[in-house]
């Protein structure tokens, strides 16, 4: 029996659970019991059926949770849950089962987003989640589906633009009826907004999008300098009131005749993605907005400003304190991270800079404008093909293709950036370093930013600020395969490491560490 590898027990009036004990049967290809009276929840031990091709459960009464182990049976290449009552959200582990090709959970109680992890199921071929209580947008992943074929989305809470694939673009009315603001080429379905003619693009998550274009104009009184409060490489960055109370900051982005977006599809995909985004240290974006005369990116206001504006402030500096400047550095490293190891698909900034580090009333770090180098093509004096002059990855001279290592690179200058008080400019090279050390090995105590009294640091602030430093140069190595992963880094600063001498007595060479020499203790030690 336990060779078994095929059991159909469908329409039987079979009633009760289904016994644990057909985890046993672990060469077992068909689980067919559809059409019965099966009650409860679906084992968890079915995820143990790993040559499992084909999985039927519909038309009973089985309740609780898809089980996420489900997804363990890797093989498989149908699954129907449907017409139960099933509860909770779509398992996001079912991205995981990248042989599936038919997936089928309509008719059950499901709430939630649709997982954007479907999208990786490359050659699924016939989806239906249709008859639940799903909300949201449709994950722009689903763009990449392009084996999809039949698709049903129908009664759910679903807005939003459909994805442009085939299965969308051809489905009937009645398989996207009934949702909340589905928007898009099918007929019978409302044209979205957001896709208007070649000359006018929009993009704005809960405005009225009518009339934002006319509130911004008023509320920045045509963009006066007197809202100004800041700019980057795409843009003048100005702060708006609207007519709610609201305030948000406006980054009107520098463009030429000749300049494009990318091409709409992609470009309302990406827009989607960024404004998804929800995490502490990284600032929300709200929408966009392009037009003939101009356009602009919307982000929350951060009240505090960049960090390059504060720094500039002899002021402003001088309140902010080292385990200030620590706290920021540790929230922009999680912040790249997030975007480089939980977002999917994974996000580079392209762009990093301490323009966009910005920084609210308590000095949390919200990092910005990431994603906007592939939102726009600019020709700026001030950018190269991947990035601002000064914080772009030494490779990236003979080369436009950034990555994950071209924004540790930047976010190394940012650190040093942080705890000198300005940009570091040379003290980045190697090369340059290397020279002086001959001589006269340079002191980290020397290049800290005065205005704060290194020789009167704590103990405490010390040993974080040698540890962003010394990590700091670990991430500006020449070669990119030296540096460390941004997850590497953020995991590091969390981790306090005891000075085996006194500040004052750090060089830079030790933080360096080219000779594998030691300044701090083996706890310390960091090997990347």
């Amino acid at each position: 029996m336990t060779q078994l590898q095929a059991l159909d027990l469908s329409s039987n009036n079979l009633s009760g659970v289904i016994p644990r004990e057909l985890a046993s049967l672990r060469f077992l290809l068909y689980l067919i019991l559809n059409n019965n009276q099966i009650v409860g929840d679906i084992p968890n031990e079915i995820g143990f059926l790993s040559k499992l091709e084909h999985l039927n459960l519909a038309s009973n009464n089985f309740s609780g949770l898809i089980p996420a182990q489900l997804t363990e049976c890797t093989n498989l290449l149908s699954l129907n849950l449907s017409t139960n009552k099933l509860k909770g959200r779509i398992p996001s582990e079912i991205g995981n089962v990248r042989f599936l090709e038919v997936l089928d959970l309509s008719q059950n109680q499901l709430t939630g987003r649709i997982p954007q992890e479907l999208g990786k199921l490359r050659v699924l071929k016939t989806m239906n989640i249709s008859h639940n209580s799903l909300f949201g947008s449709i994950p722009r992943t689903f763009g990449d589906m392009l084996a999809l074929t039949i698709v049903d989305v129908s009664y759910n809470n679903l807005e939003g633009p459909l994805p442009n694939v085939k299965a969308f673009n051809e489905a009937p009315f009645w398989a996207i009826q009934h949702n909340k603001r589905l928007c898009g080429n099918v007929v019978g379905l409302q044209k979205c907004n957001s896709l208007m003619s070649k000359k006018g693009f929009l993009r704005i998550s809960n405005f009225d999008v009518k009339t934002f274009h006319e509130r911004i104009l008023e509320a920045t009184e045509g963009f006066d300098s007197k809202f100004y409060v800041g700019e980057g490489a795409y843009g003048i960055v100005y702060k708006a009131k609207l007519p709610t109370g609201q305030i948000v900051s406006v980054k009107k982005i520098s463009s030429s005749p000749e300049e494009e977006l990318l091409d709409f599809v992609s470009f309302e995909r990406e827009i989607q993605a960024l404004s998804d985004i929800r995490h502490r240290n990284i600032a929300k974006l709200y929408g966009f907005y392009s037009h003939a005369q101009h356009s602009f990116m919307v982000y929350e206001y951060i009240e505090g400003g960049s960090l390059r504006t504060i720094l500039n402030d002899d002021k402003k500096a001088s309140e902010f304190s080292w385990d200030k400047r620590v706290n920021m550095v540790r929230g922009v490293a999680n912040a790249l991270s997030y975007i480089h190891y939980d977002c999917f698909p994974p996000w580079i900034h392209q762009d990093l800079t301490s323009n966009n580090v910005l920084l609210d009333v308590d000095y949390e770090a919200r990092v910005s404008d990431f994603g906007t180098a592939r939102l726009l093509r600019t020709d700026s004096s001030s950018w190269t093909a991947v990035g601002s002059i000064g914080y772009t990855a030494p490779e990236l001279a003979y080369s436009t293709i950034p990555n994950k290592k071209s924004d540790v690179y930047s976010f190394g200058v940012v650190a040093l950036e942080t705890i000198m008080g300005k940009h570091p400019g040379d003290t980045v090279s190697w090369e340059h370093l290397s020279l002086t050390e001959i001589t006269s090995p340079t002191l980290l105590k020397d290049v800290l930013d005065q205005r704060l009294s290194p020789s009167r640091v704590r103990i405490q602030d010390a040993e974080d600020v040698a540890s962003i430093a010394r990590l700091a140069f670990a991430c500006l190595q020449a070669d990119p395969q030296l540096r460390p992963t941004m997850r590497q880094v953020s995991q590091e600063l969390r981790v306090r490491v005891p000075l085996e001498m006194p500040l004052s007595a750090v060089s830079l060479e030790q933080l360096r560490d080219l000779n594998g020499r030691k300044f701090q203790g083996s706890q310390g030690d960091c090997k990347f």
